[in-house]
């Protein structure tokens, strides 16, 4: 394969051998011969290609962002001949990471260690690798790619957050309020039917009496909740601030997952996890969580019109209108606090349009985990 410099030779000594010949100049058809044999002679070097065999183990697989991740690549000479070493490229997602190999006889292996790159949250495709013989010209490049392609899962970054940001403590004997989880066994109150709701919690004595369904409120007693909204529209942020909005959101499920209290997380393009599943298959959804054009934060409250509540509930935006928050307005009742995280520089007035709710505005997860913790400890 020509090189842009293998091109440009090729193209020169193609209109100088023209011009030498149409006006009869022995320079310019000599140079243009001279630019021609280069690019030949190119051509001609790299047609031995190396025979080699490559494979690779990322350790880890995942990885938290910052900390550090290993390709361990074992390549095997698989020639007659001793290869002479050089420049591999290995493709690490959209970018291509350059990798030394040694010289090796014919049978022999060696194991090349290369640090991956995990500033950046996301999952990356680690190969395949391209083993490049070039000319000492640099004119042409031969590129022998090998099959194997791995996975490095980078998650988001975690900061150390208090589970609720209201300073709320776990109960040993357990909530027993209106705004506890739904689905015990400990019968707390009635109250007015609503859609979704289980028909067999239906009590057809009080609906008799009072003319409208009602139904059986039981909660659980033994662990506190927490419902968390992330707005993932592309209208919402900047790239930075999606990234600091997914920080934010890994930080709270870290903190209720290390001490065990139950929590859901609904996005507005559809995305829902809740505390039965896996620590590793959370955050392996965070880590490929991109911005989408889906949803919109009005559907997922209207989703939540049938949630009885519990102890936290928190939305995770952008730079979004007060006018699409006043729907939270619903839910004071549900939940014990309710909090607004805006992740974007800019001054907000949620805290006029949402009575009793907690607003924290930052400009990085940083701020956003300070603000949290300085909030929980009041």
């Amino acid at each position: 394969m020509l090189t842009n410099a293998g091109k440009i030779y090729l193209a020169l000594g193609a209109v100088a051998l023209v011009a030498g010949i149409g006006l009869g100049y022995a320079t310019l058809l000599a140079l243009g011969l001279a630019l021609l044999i280069a690019v030949l002679i190119g051509r001609l070097w790299i047609v031995r290609r190396p025979r080699v065999a490559a494979s690779r183990e990322v350790v880890p697989e995942r990885v938290r962002a910052g900390r550090q991740a290993y390709s361990n690549l074992t390549v095997v000479n698989q020639g007659r001949r001793r290869t002479s070493g050089g420049v591999a490229l290995e493709q690490f997602g959209d970018e291509q990471l350059p990798i030394e190999l040694p010289g090796l006889e014919p049978g022999e292996s060696a194991v090349v260690t290369t640090e991956l790159p995990t500033d950046r949250r996301g999952v990356f495709r680690v190969g395949p690798l391209d083993v490049t013989r070039a000319d000492p010209f640099g004119l042409v490049r031969s590129g022998e790619p090998d099959e194997g392609i791995s996975r490095l899962w980078v998650h988001p970054l975690v900061h150390s957050l208090e589970p609720f940001p209201s300073g709320i403590a776990r109960d040993l004997e357990g909530p027993d309020s209106g705004e506890a989880l739904e689905g015990g066994v400990t019968f707390h109150t009635l109250r007015d039917y609503v859609r979704g709701d289980d028909l067999r919690q239906i009590h057809w004595r009080s609906s008799a009496r009072s003319g409208k369904l009602m139904v059986r409120h039981n909660v659980d007693t033994n662990q506190p909740r927490s419902l968390v909204v992330l707005d993932t529209r592309a209208t919402s942020y900047s790239a930075e601030a999606f990234e600091d909005a997914v920080r934010g959101v890994a930080s709270i499920l870290a903190a209720s997952m290390s001490r065990g209290f139950e929590f859901r997380l609904l996005t507005t393009d559809g995305l829902e996890m809740n505390h039965m599943m896996p620590s590793a298959a959370i955050m392996d959804r965070l880590a490929e969580l991109g911005l989408s054009f889906r949803g919109s934060l009005q559907d997922v409250l209207d989703v939540l019109q049938a949630d009885l509540g519990g102890v936290s509930l928190t939305v995770v935006t952008g730079q979004v209108p007060s006018t699409e928050l006043a729907p939270l307005n619903r839910f004071r009742g549900r939940y014990e606090v309710i909090t607004i995280a805006q992740f974007t520089p800019e001054t907000s007035d949620w805290e006029r349009g949402i009575p009793d709710a907690i607003l924290l505005s930052a400009s990085s997860s940083e701020d956003f985990a300070r603000a949290w913790n300085q909030t929980s400890r009041r």
